[in-house]
């Protein structure tokens, strides 16, 4: 992915800074800090990858930037393409082709994507309960967020917190 010198020179701004923050002194709020910083750094790489997509047109091109912001808003409280489709007016297998076409993903792929992103600074940055993290991101029951958590990222939201917390020790 080719990166043009201005979104470069506010990537390598937005990682000096992070650093930055990280090495900083302990303070109340730092690992939200450290998080958000990461989060912005992330959007900012997923528009850099949408705006250098190929292949499809404008109107393609909007439909899935109006579809990445709604889920980057939505996204704890809707787990469906077709609730993402209905918001945008078009039929969920065209959502699920525009994505692949813009990003190489289907839409339920980024949907969960971002739903595990959440769940595991969820997990790293907060010492809520894992029952507390499934209901916040909208599950039936901690089983079900288990579960999906499990065949994301391959081991348990339990497994992951503690793989986290003793990550460089």
């Amino acid at each position: 992915m080719a990166v043009n010198d201005a979104s470069f020179t506010e990537l390598h701004f937005l990682f000096q800074t992070l650093l930055q923050e990280f090495e900083k002194k302990d303070y109340v709020n730092k690992l939200d800090a450290l998080a958000a910083y990461l989060k912005i750094i992330m959007i900012k790489i997923a528009n850099i990858r949408a705006e250098a997509g190929t292949g499809f047109d404008n109107h393609e091109k909007q439909l899935y930037r109006s579809f990445i912001e709604l889920v980057s808003r939505r996204y704890h409280e809707m787990h469906e393409v077709a609730e993402y489709a209905r918001e945008l007016n078009i039929p969920a297998r065209r959502l699920s082709d525009v994505c692949k076409r813009c990003a190489g993903k289907g839409a339920k792929e980024l949907i969960n994507g971002q739903i595990l992103a959440e769940a595991k600074r969820s997990l790293q940055f907060s010492s809520r309960p894992v029952k507390e993290i499934a209901y916040h991101l909208h599950f039936g029951t901690p089983e079900q967020f288990s579960h999906f958590f499990r065949k994301n990222a391959m081991m348990s939201p339990q497994e992951y917190r503690t793989q986290f917390v003793n990550f460089g020790r």
